[in-house]
């Protein structure tokens, strides 16, 4: 399960996290949750409320959820202290017999919607970089989304769909391709540099979209790893594609 200190922190992020004061129901809470919801939720929300940090205020037969006011600061020390404050000691021991927060750490924030979590990549999880959650949509499995997690914000990414021509994944494969493709028709290698400068419109202002389509290709069985380039791993498409798609028709659209 997730840590309490974790929740409060989530819980706190989705009210006050991006500079504006939203108010959601609770039931809204628990929805954002996604099939992350524990009983550890209950137990941060209700210390937090407890704690006069948030308040509570029945309207309708709902309950709406506030940060008070009063105790703004004490707020945004939960939110942006590393160390995970603890507000009720009470809670103190459960907190400590959880795992460590960057084996959880997809657990803080929301979803993205439509999607089902599919794996996740942590970059040099010692440094404790990014970690990277890939994302299939319900209704489309080869329609992806990959959530960033730093420390203290997440961003989604929305790569489209293998069966779009025209998205921003289609894109990226048929770079992988081109590039393994030799006039020759011998396989070359490449490295997400290569992937990132022959595709800079679809790769984006960093090389996250690039790193990211590489981890779905090798998931899915398009591309493998051949050997290092440096300190870069170097990859070849192994002839297996998407859906209504062979290599000739992708290089030649």
């Amino acid at each position: 399960m997730t840590p309490i200190s974790n929740w409060k922190r989530w819980i706190i992020y989705n009210l006050i996290g991006e500079g504006v004061h939203n108010v959601l129901f609770d039931d809204q809470l628990k929805r954002l949750c996604g099939n992350n919801y524990d009983e550890n939720f209950e137990i941060a929300l209700n210390s937090l409320v407890d704690n006069g940090i948030l308040l509570k205020l029945e309207t309708q037969r709902r309950r709406k959820i506030i940060v008070n006011y009063e105790n703004l600061l004490e707020a945004k020390k939960i939110l942006n202290d590393k160390r995970n404050w603890k507000l009720n000691k009470e809670y103190d021991q459960l907190d400590r017999q959880e795992p460590n927060v960057s084996d959880s750490i997809h657990r803080f924030y929301s979803e993205p919607e439509g999607y089902s979590f599919w794996f996740n990549l942590e970059e040099n999880p010692r440094k404790k970089k990014s970690i990277y959650n890939i994302y299939r949509k319900k209704k489309d499995d080869l329609e992806f989304a990959a959530q960033i997690l730093t420390q203290k914000h997440s961003k989604i990414l929305y790569l489209g769909s293998l069966r779009h021509t025209q998205s921003i994944i289609s894109t990226l494969w048929r770079g992988c391709v081109e590039l393994s493709t030799a006039s020759d028709t011998t396989v070359k290698r490449f490295i997400l540099q290569d992937l990132q400068d022959k595709e800079r419109k679809a790769c984006g202002n960093n090389r996250q979209r690039g790193k990211i389509a590489l981890v779905i290709f090798k998931k899915l069985g398009y591309v493998v790893e051949k050997g290092k380039k440096g300190n870069s791993t170097m990859y070849v498409v192994t002839g297996k594609s998407p859906p209504f798609a062979t290599l000739d028709n992708i290089i030649e659209s």
